[in-house]
């Protein structure tokens, strides 16, 4: 085990911590970029072939899938705790056979039932268990250099979103829609869970959660503590009766909860705006590029200033955005708010997992980030009731002024969550312990 891959190794640049740490922080992108074939980009390009095979209608088919969302929400605190208590190893190991069973039961469903399980299961492994193993490893073992793997590992997500579509939809035209599924099962099983073990086990980190902890107490030790710092961890049930939690919660669930109601409405907001698709289309090239460049930008000043003091300014640029799209039609505003939700975006995600270590410790971190993760599940499958209330009133004025409203709630929610996760910069400590390494 080499010492510097627990939690107190120094800070150092992008480039030095690559070439110290690489398969620390390739096995974070990795199962960063696993996380795709649960989430809703990747399943929504075999919807329909789902349709027309299993004889549902669009409105039966969000039934079940919002279904199964939440389904996969409600376990997601309960087996994403495990993190904590098992072998990292053991642990990935298990997500990715979660992953390839149901991605192999997707391929063979022969009625509704079995199918509404395949989707709760690769909703459970894709987009919860696989993006909480890679942010929690990367918070748990990287110490000072915390933001950096972070924000490296984040990277695994617009680099999933941008390479799966045309590989699939090429596959689906070749081989069909189950067997491209049936792929994605069996190379799980052969490629990405052996990859994920072998990266894991040449890092060097500590494995075993109980281990950590040994050498979190051994550390105290020596520096003459009985408790304290990153190794006094808290269990969910304590950081929910710490007000620090509530007042960044609303930040934390607002750039996922727009998100998903704006994307999802895209080209009711087109068709309002006077905006073609294709404009629509390319201006997700810039949403990517701005989530990949402020990903890495908000991890190394993390790891200068801590997290606590750069994530209540994570809002800003979006409600800079919504404002941009409430004033002006012009082509190029769609270009500017995709800029602006991906560099939210892009800052959130690599800050979240780093304020809940420094606020709450390392030791039940899994616990605490999969409590969050289904809460944002949660969030976001209320998301798209509320915009789809505001914009499919049909073809008429009104919907206009149900877009202005819209943005206008979005502008002052973003205010509110700003001026709410500010109070933790100055609010005195009143719940567990906070970090002693920022």
């Amino acid at each position: 085990m080499k010492p510097d891959a627990i939690p107190h190794a120094s800070g150092t640049g992008y480039w030095g911590f690559l070439r110290r740490e690489p398969f620390l922080l390739s096995f974070g992108l990795f199962f960063a970029f696993l996380s795709s074939f649960g989430q809703t980009f990747f399943i929504s390009l075999f919807v329909p072939f789902f349709l027309s095979d299993l004889s549902l209608t669009g409105a039966g088919f969000g039934s079940l899938y919002s279904g199964a969302t939440l389904l996969s929400a409600l376990v997601l605190p309960w087996v994403g705790g495990w993190l904590d208590r098992v072998r990292l190893t053991r642990f990935s190991g298990g997500v990715v056979g979660l992953m390839a069973l149901s991605a192999l039961l997707l391929a063979v469903s022969w009625n509704l039932a079995v199918f509404f399980v395949a989707l709760v299961g690769i909703r459970l492994s894709g987009q919860g268990l696989a993006s909480h193993t890679a942010l929690t490893a990367m918070a748990r073992y990287s110490g000072r250099n915390r933001g950096k793997a972070l924000g490296l590992a984040n990277l695994g997500f617009p680099l999933g979103e941008a390479t799966l579509p045309l590989l699939v939809t090429g596959c689906i035209a070749l081989a069909g829609w189950r067997e491209t599924w049936a792929l994605v099962g069996v190379s799980a099983l052969a490629l990405f869970g052996p990859l994920g073990v072998s990266l894991l086990r040449r890092s060097g980190v500590v494995l075993d959660p109980r281990a950590v902890r040994e050498e979190e107490r051994a550390g105290d030790k020596r520096k003459g503590q009985v408790a304290g710092g990153e190794t006094a961890g808290t269990f969910r049930r304590q950081a929910l009766q710490d007000f620090r939690f509530w007042l960044v919660l609303p930040a934390m669930l607002l750039p996922s909860f727009w998100a998903t109601g704006l994307f999802l409405y895209q080209t009711r907001i087109a068709e309002l705006k006077g905006w073609s698709l294709t404009l629509m289309a390319s201006s997700f090239v810039v949403f990517a590029l701005t989530r990949i460049a402020t990903a890495l930008l908000a991890g190394s000043t993390m790891d200068r200033l801590s997290a606590r003091m750069v994530f209540p300014l994570s809002l800003l640029p979006l409600g800079l955005g919504f404002i941009l799209l409430m004033v002006h039609d012009a082509p190029w505003i769609a270009y500017a708010f995709m800029a602006s939700l991906g560099a939210t975006m892009g800052m959130s995600a690599t800050l979240q997992t780093a304020l809940w270590a420094e606020l709450y410790g390392i030791r039940h971190l899994g616990a605490i980030r999969a409590m969050m993760g289904s809460l944002m599940v949660l969030s976001t499958a209320a998301s798209p009731v509320l915009t789809g209330f505001v914009l499919e009133g049909g073809p008429g004025p009104g919907d206009r002024v149900g877009l202005e409203g819209l943005l206008w709630g979005a502008t002052i929610s973003v205010a509110v969550g700003t001026l709410l996760a500010l109070g933790i910069l100055a609010r005195r400590r009143t719940g567990p312990p906070t970090s002693a390494h920022p």
